[in-house]
């Protein structure tokens, strides 16, 4: 998952914001909004929830097309291991990586603690699109 770039230096520019304007605001660096844009380089899940504010526009806007959050991509903007989602949760670590893998829904009553836990608006996880079963996926990372 990644930034859209152009889509974010257009709705700054539009906002007559500078780089260091628009980080003074999110609490971050001004090399970090450059990297960003320069990058595509998702800033954490609770700045890009700001930061999408700040902007006006809704969190998936900001989104590079064709892309959609998932359980993985969130955990790992995060910087959390499957486990730790799993104690949050108070899930077995095996049954948050069937939902994680997409073997098994979300279920709804998982929407509010997730959305705490990474920072993002529970109506995300309705329309959540897991990732595609990969044998290979999350190797090193849970």
């Amino acid at each position: 998952m990644r930034i859209r770039r152009e889509r974010l230096r257009c709705l700054r520019r539009e906002r007559g914001m500078t780089q260091s304007q628009l980080a003074d605001n999110l609490g971050c660096s001004r090399a970090a909004v450059s990297t960003w844009e320069t990058t595509g380089r998702l800033p954490r899940p609770d700045r890009l929830q700001l930061l999408a504010n700040i902007l006006g526009v809704p969190l998936p806007d900001l989104v590079e097309d064709g892309e959609s959050f998932s359980l993985v991509s969130l955990r790992l903007t995060a910087g959390m291991l499957a486990q730790d989602v799993a104690r949050i949760l108070k899930v077995s670590k095996s049954t948050y990586c069937h939902v994680e893998r997409g073997r098994q829904k979300v279920p709804p009553r998982w929407f509010p603690i997730l959305a705490k836990t990474f920072g993002v608006p529970s109506e995300l996880f309705r329309s959540l699109r897991a990732e595609p079963p990969d044998k290979n996926a999350g190797r090193g990372t849970e």
